[in-house]
């Protein structure tokens, strides 16, 4: 692994991989979308490609953020964590960003370590929120590349998130946005993307891309029903299955989505 702040080091590995994938995923309400990022992240994993995970915030056994290291100036490979199920991790704050904003030059610093990072990768994904000052997406480098937002069906879930994109494309312009709606199946989750996508190409001119639905996440086994493991178990395939089919439709994107490429 390489050190951040070793230019030369960076130089060479963007001079020898063209172009870095970075895919961020957030929440409607412009909060971090945790457990289903982790999903996400094992759904799009294949045993060819290394898969970097970035949380937001410092997560349980993790010992090192990035923050952490950037103002202690210490090598990066200390905050990467190999996760049970085959991609790495790493994460941004030491604490929950929503109370712990970052400093401004802090911010800079960890953008130009996860730009970096992202040349040491195959696909970054990230745990993005919106800034509690400013609304702004935590990083810039964000903004440059493929962004899902994800929101449950339910109406106040299109208002929470028609303000988190409105507050984007204020921030950082229009840029090309993804939508996946949970708790729900495909008919479903088209008919709540229509109804934000319209609402936004009406207030903002901006059209959204609909990525995909995702059924309900599966419950608690109930051991004295007899029917209950086996519905149990057709929930789980029906999710997986549809992680597997945005996991899909991302990497069917890639080619067309913006990406940092070397001029």
């Amino acid at each position: 692994m390489f050190n951040y702040r070793d230019q030369a080091d960076g130089l060479r590995r963007i001079m020898a991989k063209t172009s870095a994938r970075i895919i961020s995923v957030i929440g409607a309400n412009g909060q971090p979308a945790s457990q289903w990022v982790r999903q996400l992240a094992a759904s799009m994993l294949t045993p060819e490609q290394r898969f970097l995970l970035v949380h937001s915030h410092r997560q349980a056994a993790m010992t090192h953020s990035l923050q952490g290291i950037a103002v202690q100036r210490q090598a990066i490979k200390r905050g990467i964590f190999k996760h049970p199920q085959g991609y790495d991790l790493t994460c941004l704050g030491e604490n929950d960003l929503l109370t712990s904003p970052l400093s401004q030059d802090l911010k800079v610093q960890l953008n130009g370590i996860v730009e970096q990072l992202a040349y040491d990768y195959d696909t970054v994904m990230i745990e993005a929120q919106l800034d509690s000052q400013d609304y702004s997406l935590m990083l810039p480098v964000i903004a440059e590349h493929e962004l899902i937002i994800q929101m449950d069906r339910s109406d106040d879930a299109i208002k929470s998130a028609y303000a988190t994109i409105k507050h984007i494309s204020q921030r950082h312009g229009q840029i090309p946005l993804g939508v996946v709606v949970t708790d729900a199946n495909q008919d479903q989750g088209k008919q709540y993307f229509m109804r934000l996508n319209q609402v936004c190409k009406q207030f903002l001119g901006l059209s959204l891309d609909f990525i995909g639905a995702m059924p309900a996440q599966t419950g608690v086994v109930n051991a004295n029903s007899s029917a209950r493991p086996a519905t149990e178990a057709s929930k789980q395939l029906s999710s997986t299955l549809a992680f597997k089919t945005v996991a899909h439709r991302l990497e069917q994107q890639r080619i067309s989505m913006p990406s940092m490429a070397v001029a």
